[in-house]
């Protein structure tokens, strides 16, 4: 299943798209541009039901851009991020009984190509601001350890960037139920992730 909406950007969509967002965390990210963010201070955080986890290499970085009614030829490319269990310590305050937190970085071998893409967009805004749009985002695909119950899989979202001190609440307490297609399986939603051995260190773009 994938987790949406971004953790990063398009900040619009974040903002209208599900209203969770701490007034807070909207001003300190009131000159936040993720075409000039630096890959290599991004971390991003999950907190998730115990009886959820990632899926191995799949939390993923996507960077890209494309022209208003040229969607079909988007340049996009996504990164799976490490896990940095070292992260996970400045958000103590932040665990509640039953959840598990769940903190990445970018992986630095791909500091260089994300940036590349950076590069692209600015390029392309400069030649037409108004039609071109950029998408910097984090998402995540989750399997399940057990039975998950019929009550709400509450997921929140933190975000540190080079112009935070610390974490901020993205996106508080989001429904994961609200966000996924109601003609789906809980299988076809939430694999049993006994069926994922193989944890995926290295970045795997896909353009």
């Amino acid at each position: 299943m994938r987790l949406r909406p971004y953790l990063l950007a398009p900040l619009a969509l974040a903002l209208s798209g599900c209203g969770h967002m701490p007034v807070s965390t909207m001003w300190a990210l009131r000159s936040f541009d993720a075409a000039t963010a630096d890959p290599a201070s991004l971390r991003a955080a999950i907190r998730i039901p115990e009886s959820l986890e990632p899926r191995p290499g799949g939390v993923t970085l996507e960077v890209g851009w494309w022209r208003d009614g040229d969607e079909a030829h988007k340049r996009d490319a996504k990164f799976v991020l490490q896990e940095s269990t070292a992260e996970t310590g400045s958000l103590a305050s932040e665990r509640k009984p039953g959840t598990q937190i769940y903190a990445y970085r970018v992986n630095p071998t791909d500091f260089a190509a994300i940036r590349a893409m950076q590069a692209e967009v600015l390029a392309e805004k400069k030649k037409a601001a108004a039609t071109t749009h950029g998408v910097f985002g984090i998402g995540a695909d989750a399997c399940r350890q057990g039975d998950l119950g019929s009550g709400p899989l509450y997921m929140t979202t933190f975000l540190k960037t080079g112009e935070t001190t610390g974490f901020l609440t993205l996106l508080k307490d989001v429904d994961l139920r609200t966000l996924v297609p109601k003609d789906m399986s809980e299988d076809e939603l939430l694999p049993v992730c006994g069926k994922f051995t193989n944890r995926v260190d290295s970045a795997r773009p896909n353009q």
